[in-house]
């Protein structure tokens, strides 16, 4: 048998070769053996290319991936100690054996996304159609020849290296469901996880098939295994400890634990069904954070009998369960697709600190895509805080930001649609909050809300390094943003992005600057001109800014320049405060 060979999979841009180059790094550091490959930059490499671009378009999608295979299979024959590659996401070859597959994913690839730099599969569609049609072919290749799947963070750098590998020093004392798929290479599986010393590994009826089951009992330590009964025809297990759902009635003799999955009228009346001297898990359906704060106080009265797993069809409630599960007798994380979205992700696991006197948060609707969680880890970790990322709706903003701040939070980064509201909630607003009506920054001392505008500061400093005589600004849409690009640039010309027109009559001939202002989910219009530059205050790969950009091949500034440069002074503005 040959050296151990690991091919990393994924969609465009969901971070395949940032994850490479950390493992690269990381194996340089600890001096490991271990060779990182990029398939796109070996085949460039062998035809003398600057990138693989050039050769797509020359040869031909078809001959291209021909070529794809070939290399592999030459890589894969000529390694003499363990290999690291890492795929094209469009690579439809042959899997070499005995080879591991980790798909590399992100939680925002289903959204799309534009490239500046890359080739283009299909130049007769948008970049981002381009994106999308070839999206679930490829998911559910990625899906059917992984072994594994790695769910990277937004903006993810560095610290997930140990899970190429094997054996992982991490320490993970907690739930983890298997599923099918984790059978499928059970010995691969098994072993890298029991060095993570996860507290239970969880077996649903419902979920894995009597055979599957039958390997699991007969390998995994009895004291390992929690078996969770969902339909009443499995055979009952006997010497393990059992879940039983007070869904199927009477369990018949005592269980490990008691559960609950469907709320019945409210929450309280649900969890009023719960009692009794075993442990028991409260998996409902939680609606908003008034019942999220009632389920908190329900585990409250008896914290190490009970555990409250709140669930949501999108997920909303993963950072409470991230920051308060590892307190509770139980706590389940995924490492992917789980048996629930409000799951706590490895990466979560792994690289955010427990909670012990406070947490930052990043609040908006949509956060999936925010970089906030990651772009603030180190600091927040120099303080021994965690950091999530909090979905908040607009209409329910001042009933949430008290519930949080008893739940702990002490400072926030806040998004659209939240700015004004944000302003309008704080007992003291700096000077830039002020000037614009809006926060994006919140510090929290006990009863006092402080907040402050950081996009104002980092608008200033973007300003300052372009061009003089890019004088004629154009601002597409606006929401949260605008009243702080107006303070920065107080001559502009607004123009409504729905309506691709403004207020009042737009000055003849192209902007030398169009700032692009609107996201995805917002309606828009195509601006009908040729700007010297698209300054996008987005930066989400999805961006209709992005989009336009690349169709029309315009100079483009991309929104993460700011994002860096406004995370830099809330962390500048929360040091000042006393954030300690």
């Amino acid at each position: 048998m040959g050296p151990l060979i690991t091919l990393l999979t994924g969609h465009r841009g969901a971070g395949k070769t940032t994850y490479l180059k950390s493992v690269r790094e990381f194996a340089k550091r600890h001096r490991l053996e271990i060779e990182t490959l990029d398939l796109d930059e070996e085949i460039a490499r062998r035809y003398k290319k600057d990138d693989v671009g050039e050769i797509f378009k020359e040869a031909g999608e078809q001959k291209f991936r021909a070529l794809e295979q070939a290399m592999l299979a030459k890589l894969v024959n000529a390694a003499t100690r363990p290999a690291v590659i890492a795929l094209g996401a469009g690579y439809e070859g042959g899997i070499p054996q005995p080879s591991r597959v980790i798909w590399i994913r992100r939680l925002t690839d289903a959204g799309g996304r534009s490239f500046l730099n890359r080739p283009r599969l299909n130049a007769e569609v948008s970049p981002l159609r381009e994106y999308l049609q070839r999206f679930k072919q490829r998911d559910d290749r990625y899906r059917e020849t992984s072994t594994e799947q790695l769910i990277l963070p937004e903006g993810y750098r560095k610290g997930l290296e140990e899970f190429v590998l094997t054996p992982a020093t991490w320490k993970i004392p907690y739930e983890l469901t298997l599923l099918p798929k984790h059978l499928e290479h059970w010995t691969d599986f098994w072993s890298k996880r029991l060095f993570w010393q996860p507290r239970h590994l969880e077996l649903r009826d419902d979920i894995l098939s009597a055979e599957q089951l039958q390997t699991a009992i007969e390998t995994l330590p009895a004291e390992k295994v929690i078996y969770s009964r969902r339909t009443t025809k499995a055979p009952r297990p006997k010497g393990l400890a059992v879940d039983w759902p007070l869904e199927l009635g009477p369990a018949g003799e005592k269980p490990f634990i008691f559960s609950l999955h469907e709320k019945s009228n409210s929450l309280e009346q649900s969890l009023s069904k719960l009692n009794g001297d075993t442990l028991l898990k409260a998996a409902l359906p939680v609606d908003d954070f008034t019942e999220l704060k009632a389920g908190h106080e329900w585990w409250l009265k008896d914290p190490s009998r009970r555990a409250f797993l709140p669930r949501s069809p999108k997920g909303r409630w993963r950072w409470y369960r991230s920051l308060y599960g590892r307190r509770m007798p139980l706590h389940y994380f995924r490492e992917d697709e789980g048996t629930a979205l409000d799951q706590p992700l490895l990466w979560q696991e792994v690289l955010q600190p427990d909670l012990k006197h406070g947490f930052g948060a990043v609040l908006g609707s949509p956060v999936e895509h925010s970089r906030s969680p990651l772009e603030h880890l180190e600091y927040f970790k120099s303080l021994d805080m965690p950091f999530v990322a909090i979905d908040v709706r607009e209409d329910e903003f001042l009933t949430a930001l008290p519930i949080l701040i008893g739940l702990g939070l002490r400072a926030a980064a806040v998004t659209a649609p939240l700015k004004r509201l944000a302003f309008e909630a704080a007992s003291a607003v700096s000077g830039e909050a002020k000037l614009t009506g809006a926060a994006n920054t919140l510090l929290i001392h006990g009863a006092r809300v402080s907040a402050h505008n950081t996009d104002v500061l980092a608008l200033m400093k973007i300003k300052q390094a372009m061009a003089p005589d890019l004088n004629n600004i154009w601002l597409w849409g606006g929401g949260g943003v605008k009243t702080s690009v107006k303070a920065v640039w107080p001559g502009l010309h607004e123009v409504s992005a729905r309506k691709g027109a403004g207020a009042s009559p737009l000055p003849a001939g192209p902007p030398d600057v169009v700032i692009w202002a609107t996201g995805r989910s917002r309606e828009y219009q195509w601006p009908r001109v040729r700007p010297k530059l698209v300054l996008d205050l987005n930066y989400s790969e999805d961006s209709p800014g992005l989009e336009w950009a690349v169709r029309e091949n315009l100079e483009y500034k991309s929104g993460l320049e700011m994002f860096s440069l406004q995370a830099a002074f809330q962390r500048e503005f929360w040091k000042k405060g006393g954030l300690q």
